[in-house]
C-alpha cells in the first residue's frame, strides 16, 4: 500500500472508524480511511500504448505512471515484445508531465500529485524485408473465332451502346479481399442481351476502367493501390467474350482512361508514346489500347478525350461527354444548347433524354440528347465526391440507317430489366 500524498510505503494502521480501517503515513503524517483514497501506483503501470509499423519501420509509444522515475528503453521494448536482435532503435524520446487530482477525506480536501511519462521510439528492421511490387502488363488475349456467330440480315442496322462501367477494385487492408467497383450483375444482363441480339456494332462510351490509382487530381487511398492489373484483365476478358457477337466494336476514350496518359505526362514523360521496337503500327506500350489488347481484337479506339467522337450515321454521334448538370435532366439540356446534331453521351451516370426543335427557314429540325447511365455500382462503392449518388444503371439500343435512327434507353433496376417484351434478370454475376 502507498500513501495517497507522497507515495511512501512507510505506513501503519491507525485505528478503526465506523468499521473501516484507518492508516497513518510515517513520512508525511497523512491519515486516511481504507477505501477513501484515490487508486495508487504500485511500481510501474502502463496506461495507454500504441504501435504502428510499415514493413521495415516501426513506431511505438506508451504512457507510464510510476514512482520510479522515467521508463527505460528496455521497458518500452519489453512492453511491445520487441527484440533488439531484429530492430535498431533510431530515435528514443521521453515526455514528462505532472498530474494533480483532488479528493475528500473526512470532510477535508486533499491533493494527490503524480508524474506521467510518455516514451516514444522509432525503429528500423536490421535485415530489411524485400517487397515485390506487382507489375502491370498487357492483358492476355486469346484467339477470337469471328466465324462462330452468324448475323441476321436486317433492313435497319442495330447498335448496342455500353455506358461507363468504372471497372476497378477496392482492396480490404486487413484481408486483401477485392471488392469490385463495377456491377457484375448489371453487366451480365447487358452481356446476355448482346449475345441474343448480335448487333452490328457495340459502342463503348468510355470510362470502362476507373483507374483510381492513376489519378493526378485526387489523393490515392491505399485501398485502390495496385489494382490496375486486375481491372485490365477483367475488362479485356469481357471484351474478348462479346467481341464475336458484333461485326464492329468501338471504344471511345473517357476521362478515366485519360488518367493514364495524364499520369505519364506529369510523372514520367520519357515513357510517353513508347512502342515495342520495330513495331510502329502497335499502340504505345503504356496505353489503354495496348494494355487491353484492343488492337488484337479488332476494336477501334477513339482517343483524344474530350474531342473523341464516333458517328453512328449522318445525324447521330456518340461521345463520352464532359458536361454535367447539377440535377436530373440538366445534362441533356446542356448538350442541346448549341445542338447541330443528335448526341449520345456517358460520363454523368444518369438516365436522361431530351429533345429540342430548331427552326431554319421555316423548317423544324428535331435534335435529341441521351445519357445512358452507368454499369458501375451505385451504392457508394465507387469513389467520388458524394456519398449519395444520383446515378442510374442502363444501356442503349439504336436502330439506324445512313440518315434515320431510333434510340431506346433501357434501364436496369436492382439487377432486372425489360427489353422488347422479354425479362432479363441477373441470376449470377460474371466472375
Amino acid at each position: 500500500m502507498y500513501c495517497p500524498d507522497c507515495n511512501s510505503q512507510s505506513i501503519r494502521k491507525n485505528g478503526i472508524r465506523k468499521g473501516l480501517q484507518r492508516y497513518l503515513c510515517k513520512k508525511c503524517k497523512r491519515n486516511w480511511t481504507e477505501g477513501s483514497s484515490t487508486p495508487q501506483l504500485s511500481g510501474r503501470v502502463t496506461s495507454t500504448s500504441s504501435s504502428w509499423d510499415d514493413l521495415n519501420y516501426k513506431f511505438i509509444d506508451a504512457e507510464f505512471l510510476s514512482e520510479k522515475g522515467p521508463p527505460t528503453l528496455d521497458e518500452l521494448l519489453d512492453k511491445f515484445s520487441i527484440k533488439k536482435d531484429d530492430w535498431e532503435v533510431t530515435n528514443f524520446k521521453i515526455n514528462q508531465w505532472d498530474v494533480a487530482a483532488k479528493y475528500e477525506v473526512d470532510g477535508k480536501i486533499h491533493w494527490n500529485v503524480h508524474t506521467n511519462y510518455q516514451a516514444k521510439a522509432t525503429l528500423l528492421r536490421k535485415i530489411p524485408i524485400k517487397c515485390s511490387f506487382p507489375t502491370v502488363h498487357g492483358a492476355i488475349v486469346k484467339t477470337i473465332n469471328f466465324d462462330k456467330v452468324k448475323f441476321k440480315n436486317r433492313k435497319l442496322s442495330k447498335c448496342i451502346i455500353v455506358p461507363d462501367l468504372q471497372a476497378g477494385y477496392s482492396r480490404d487492408m486487413q484481408t486483401s479481399k477485392m471488392t469490385p467497383l463495377h456491377d457484375l450483375k448489371a453487366l451480365s444482363i447487358v452481356t446476355r442481351i448482346i449475345k441474343n441480339i448480335k448487333p452490328d456494332k457495340i459502342i463503348i462510351l468510355g470510362d470502362m476502367l476507373d483507374l483510381p490509382d492513376w489519378s493526378t487530381h485526387f489523393l490515392l487511398r491505399p485501398e485502390f493501390a495496385f489494382t490496375t492489373q486486375a481491372s485490365l484483365d477483367f475488362v479485356s476478358s469481357w471484351i474478348s467474350e462479346v467481341r464475336p457477337y458484333c461485326k464492329e466494336m468501338i471504344y471511345i476514350e473517357g476521362n478515366h482512361e485519360k488518367r493514364m496518359i495524364d499520369s505519364i505526362v506529369k510523372n514520367t514523360i520519357q515513357a510517353y508514346g513508347i512502342r515495342p521496337a520495330n513495331e510502329p503500327e502497335v499502340p504505345p506500350v503504356i496505353s489503354i489500347p495496348y494494355l487491353l489488347g484492343l488492337y488484337k481484337m479488332d476494336v477501334e479506339y477513339v482517343g483524344d478525350y474530350p474531342k473523341g467522337e464516333y458517328y453512328i450515321n449522318n445525324n447521330l454521334v456518340c461521345v463520352h461527354g464532359n458536361k454535367v448538370g447539377a440535377k436530373s435532366g440538366q445534362t441533356s439540356t446542356k448538350l442541346l444548347e448549341n445542338a447541330r446534331i443528335s448526341i449520345i453521351s456517358g460520363h454523368t451516370h444518369r438516365l436522361e433524354m431530351a429533345h429540342k426543335t430548331i427552326w431554319t427557314r421555316g423548317i423544324p429540325k428535331i435534335y435529341q440528347a441521351v445519357s445512358l447511365g452507368t454499369l458501375a455500382m451505385i451504392d457508394g462503392t465507387v469513389p467520388s465526391s458524394s456519398a449519395r449518388h444520383n446515378w442510374q444503371q442502363g444501356f442503349g439500343v439504336v436502330e439506324y440507317d445512313d440518315e434515320k435512327f431510333n434510340v431506346e434507353v433501357v434501364g436496369i433496376y436492382e439487377g432486372f430489366c425489360i427489353y422488347r417484351g422479354k425479362e432479363y434478370k441477373a441470376v449470377s454475376s460474371i466472375e
